[in-house]
């Protein structure tokens, strides 16, 4: 890459975005300039993320472990409690924990292990688990879980040089609501992606939409897509690739950017070649060249992208950032040179026959809102016959589960029977959070569909200029469905699914510790030693009682966050149209004030606008220079 070019287009692209913040602020487009004002602040940051994307169990922690030549992060084909691991440059591995608040935590590779993984199986966890325990009882201090933000670990890999932060993520279909939003924070940051697939089912549709939605759609244009598991379709490997390009092509051309390969016998080979001891067992699946696994023909492709060409990939998203919002500062400036073409008594007669419209649109939108609502919480029954039926078989697993634990429980520690409870139970957890959300999304997406198309209706029908009216991110993914179904209504269903899940990640029972036991992790950790003395039973009736406790109020309080989420949605809509509504009101009462005020005759009103267009032009030029 040559440098000084790039500092020079970097330097010149901060002027334009200067310029342009400007133009919103004199056209008083608030959230268009409150957009352009965060971008302005990830193109002055020198670090380029590159995030690392998939579905559970298309093996992206094995992956990255490949690129880094060995076991750095621990893998799962099943969902766990997973956090984000930032990967960065560094003389020695070191791993940090890095809170919501700012805190930082150093942790050593074990601990990192437990705690990313909590739902894989190890001989020694009940060891690791006590370990963990008992060093941070020791330095006074504790992990809490609920509030990681990320881990970062600091590892000499080739690819992170010269600021470059990889970025593993948790399943895009992970339940977790926290991760999610954490996970959607370093997409709309990144300015490039590896997806991640698995040659036995290469592209799902959720795959797709997810590319489509939250990678494309963030403006990230340099994506890499990986199919891994190459040595389980040894032979269909081409056809595999086709497929795959095949059902992109709508998308963008990832020819030249489609690899796969076998990620688990690259890490293999890698950790033979560096000398560690491997069984014979494990020697079995090694390669007998790395080549064959495919990994080093991504590797020249991302070495080059990031040596040569990363700059580009983040001048070019946040020019094509600039250049959309210099779109919206063109629709501020039709609507002001409308309004300009009346005379005051024009305007004022406008004011006068638009105002009733105004007020008959907020209206109708209380009405369909209002309606909306009234609908969704007629469905509450189902939701909580759900929770009910899930706060049962919570109860019968912890309780079969210190029924059914091969050995003598009551010679455990209580965080040892917090693991064997806490096992049980997260299965039964995850499966009722993903069940809400199917709930949920079923109740409520044709409800928010048809209450759109209403609205949508009521616009076309009052003879709003929309296009001159910026539609906020909030309002986006409900106004869309009337013209795209598809993409539209799943946007919706991920926002309704989000609301409920926080609830149940973040607050009432599946709480800020670890695993589907939150609400009883200070009953186990507490007051030292095992509570229980030495009988199973009493054990078990403990058990019964404090699940009993916790889960009393579960199906209420389950439907009052349910119908939190509900009046969310209606207020939204309702708070969206009235926003609408009232910038156009007040853009024409301005209007009307300049005229009676006198501060500006027409014609100068009128310049000023036509050179705020020729900046555009210009600005819009020179970013296509960018873009090139």
């Amino acid at each position: 890459m040559d440098f000084t070019l790039y500092n020079q287009k970097k330097t010149n692209l901060q002027n334009h975005i200067s310029e342009t913040l400007g133009l919103l602020q004199s056209l008083k487009l608030n959230n268009a300039y409150k957009r352009l004002q965060e971008d302005s602040v990830r193109l002055a940051d020198e670090r380029f993320n590159l995030v690392v994307i998939g579905e559970f169990s298309r093996g992206k922690s094995t992956f990255v472990n490949a690129l880094l030549g060995k076991n750095i992060l621990p893998s799962s084909k099943e969902a766990t409690t997973n956090i984000i691991s930032k990967i960065v440059y560094g003389d020695q591995p070191k791993y940090t924990l890095l809170y919501k608040d700012g805190r930082k935590q150093e942790i050593s590779k074990e601990e990192f292990d437990l705690i990313k993984a909590q739902t894989e199986d190890k001989p020694d966890k009940f060891a690791l688990l006590h370990n963990l325990v008992s060093k941070l009882k020791h330095e006074e201090t504790h992990v809490d879980f609920g509030n990681i933000d990320h881990a970062e670990i600091t590892y000499p890999l080739s690819f992170c040089e010269n600021q470059v932060d990889v970025v593993d993520t948790p399943g895009t279909n992970d339940l977790n609501v926290g991760r999610i939003e954490i996970t959607y924070r370093y997409l709309r940051q990144a300015e490039a992606a590896i997806l991640v697939l698995t040659a036995t089912q290469p592209l799902t549709r959720t795959e797709k939409e997810f590319l489509v939605d939250q990678v494309v759609g963030n403006n990230i244009k340099d994506i890499f897509i990986v199919i891994n598991y190459k040595d389980e379709v040894i032979g269909a490997e081409d056809r595999v690739v086709k497929h795959v390009l095949d059902n992109l092509t709508d998308v963008q051309d990832f020819s030249q950017r489609i690899f796969i390969v076998s990620s688990k016998q690259a890490l293999l080979y890698r950790r033979k070649e560096s000398g560690e001891v491997l069984k014979p067992k494990t020697l079995l699946n090694c390669p007998a060249t790395l080549e064959e696994t495919g990994i080093l023909e991504l590797e020249a492709a991302l070495g080059k992208f990031l040596s040569e060409e990363k700059g580009n990939a983040k001048l070019a998203k946040y020019a094509e950032r600039c250049s959309l919002a210099l779109r919206e500062a063109e629709r501020g400036i039709a609507v002001q040179k409308d309004g300009l073409s009346h005379s005051l008594d024009d305007l004022k007669d406008k004011l006068f026959h638009e105002r009733p419209k105004y007020n008959k649109t907020k209206r109708m939108a209380e009405q369909i809102t209002h309606g909306l609502q009234t609908q969704l919480l007629s469905r509450q029954m189902e939701i909580e016959q759900l929770a009910d039926l899930t706060a049962n078989k919570i109860k019968q697993a912890a309780s079969n589960a210190i029924d059914g634990y091969d050995g003598n429980i009551a010679e455990l520690s209580g965080s040892e029977i917090k693991y064997v409870v806490e096992k049980a139970v997260t299965p039964v957890q995850k499966q009722f959070i993903k069940d809400v959300n199917a709930l949920q999304n079923k109740l409520v997406s044709e409800e928010v569909a048809r209450a759109a198309e209403k609205l949508q209706k009521i616009w076309q029908d009052m003879e709003f200029d929309a296009a001159a009216l910026p539609i906020t991110n909030r309002f986006a993914a409900v106004s869309e469905i009337h013209n795209a179904p598809g993409r539209s209504q799943n946007n919706v269903e991920n926002s309704v699914g989000l609301s409920v899940g926080a609830y149940l990640l973040g607050g009432f029972f599946f709480g800020p510790a670890v695993g589907a036991v939150a609400a009883i992790a200070s009953w186990f950790l507490s007051g030292g030693g095992n509570p229980f003395e030495d009988k199973t039973r009493k054990i078990k009736e403990q058990v019964r009682s404090q699940f009993n406790s916790n889960l009393r109020n579960f199906s209420s309080n389950i439907a009052e966050q349910y119908n939190k989420s509900v009046a969310r949605i209606c207020s939204d809509m309702q708070t969206e149209v009235d926003e609408r509504v009232g910038e156009m009101n007040d853009q024409l009462q301005a209007l009307i004030k300049q005229k009676e005020d006198k501060q500006q005759n027409v014609d100068d009103l009128l310049a000023t606008l036509t050179e705020q267009q020729k900046t555009i032009d210009r600005l819009q030029m020179k970013l296509n220079e960018v873009l090139r």
